[in-house]
């Protein structure tokens, strides 16, 4: 990065005291609306936690539209260790990647890796995959801290044998893969990876932490290309980035969305599909909430012009999940039984319009170009801590993952409700 821990450090002492003076200043006299019991967007609309006794911890979770599956990522060790705070005992068992035939049978599974090194050990956070246009060849990238440092492992999924073979493990000596979070793909070879800290809990165990409450921006966006395998190519591609957690590249290329967890804003940005580069200027949408992943509505139409513009920018359909309630959550991190952390998941649209929900999912904002309709909303009575969110609106389905809840959260509703 290009910054030294002198220069992390310096700057944390000098941010800290204003801005620790000013919270203490104003926090009193800031109030949101409180969060509902449980509150969807869908008027036709039924929740149900499924696989309260399969999947637990789950940092992750995509929809793959086209084959009906929806790939997890789960760790039931997840309770002994995290990347930023809570305990760091080096758990049993493993993490595991799932599959939920939402579109199907409604079966769940284990994906059998294949082909991985003997010692493998996986602790999987942000996951997604690729397949191109026409293609029946699924590409998984996972982010993975098994053995105590960060990795992107690369994989093919077979859905019929319900397996992932081992393709190769991206690392760059912790350069700009320092503490990856969150992965987007562009092809086969290549891919964007959020770094959400600059000062990783494993070294600098409280200076991390202090750069997480305070939104210091030390995180940063690194484009990978493994083309050629022997040395892959990593560059950054954004920086300055508070806490960057979630990715997306939007289906058409042209934008790339990063949050900021501590900061409770995502960023976009434009992307030159030829050059990989991102801009060095971005929009934001304030949030309401810290968010987490991000995802994009698979389902909906490129051609549709009520989701793309002539440019190819986006309209509609990227879908952010996460919690107003920093405290709760880390509260269950230390022990996820004793409390409960709210849950919120909003669809960001370009220009301003209604959102229906008690808890809304962003503030008016006059200058800003985009805003948050809020799809799920939870005080953490039925469903706690979401951390991701994926829709297949085609299908009339929302399905959440939360880091310290019990199972999924699926939601349905009839696809032919006008929920525009």
């Amino acid at each position: 990065m290009g910054l030294s821990f002198v220069q992390a450090f310096g700057t944390i002492a000098i941010v800290s005291f204003p801005l620790v003076f000013l919270h203490r200043l104003l926090s009193p006299w800031v109030e949101l609306p409180r969060l509902p019991e449980q509150w969807l967007a869908f008027r036709s609309g039924l929740a149900w936690t499924l696989f309260k006794d399969r999947v637990g911890f789950s940092e992750d979770v995509v929809l793959d539209h086209e084959y009906g599956f929806a790939i997890i990522s789960t760790d039931p060790g997840r309770v002994f260790w995290n990347t930023l705070w809570g305990q760091s005992q080096n758990p049993r068992p493993k993490g595991r990647l799932l599959l939920y035939d939402y579109a199907g049978s409604g079966g769940l599974q284990e994906l059998k890796l294949v082909g991985f090194p003997s010692r493998f050990d996986l602790r999987p956070l942000g996951l997604n995959f690729f397949r191109a246009d026409g293609s029946n060849w699924t590409r998984l990238f996972v982010v993975n801290y098994g053995g105590g440092r960060g990795t992107v492992e690369i994989m093919d999924i077979d859905y019929e044998h319900a397996q992932a073979t081992y393709v190769t493990t991206i690392s760059d000596e912790s350069h700009t893969l320092r503490s990856p979070n969150s992965v987007s793909p562009v092809s086969y070879t290549s891919f964007y990876v959020t770094n959400d800290h600059y000062l990783i809990r494993r070294k600098h165990p409280v200076l991390s932490f202090t750069e997480t409450i305070l939104g210091l921006p030390l995180g940063w966006v690194t484009f990978v290309d493994f083309t050629f395998q022997v040395k892959p190519t990593c560059a950054i591609a954004a920086g300055g980035i508070p806490f960057a957690n979630g990715i997306i590249v939007t289906p058409t290329g042209k934008e790339v969305l990063v949050a900021s967890s501590s900061t409770d804003f995502v960023r976009i940005y434009e992307r030159d599909p030829e050059t990989n580069s991102l801009s060095g200027d971005f929009n934001k949408v304030y949030l309401t909430f810290h968010p987490d992943n991000l995802s994009f509505d698979g389902s909906l139409a490129l051609d549709d012009p009520s989701v793309f513009d002539q440019k190819g920018k986006f309209l509609r359909g990227v879908i952010v999940a996460g919690s107003p309630d920093a405290g709760r959550l880390f509260c269950m991190a230390k022990g996820p039984y004793g409390c409960v952390a709210p849950s919120v998941v909003a669809e960001i649209r370009r220009g301003h319009g209604p959102d229906l929900s008690p808890f809304p999912g962003s503030l008016f904002n006059l200058h800003s170009k985009y805003y948050a309709r809020t799809l799920y909303a939870d005080d953490g009575t039925n469903y706690p801590s979401s951390t991701s969110g994926d829709m297949d609106s085609r299908r009339g389905r929302l399905i959440i993952s939360g880091l310290y809840a019990d199972g999924l959260l699926d939601i349905t509703w009839d696809p032919r409700e006008n929920v525009a």
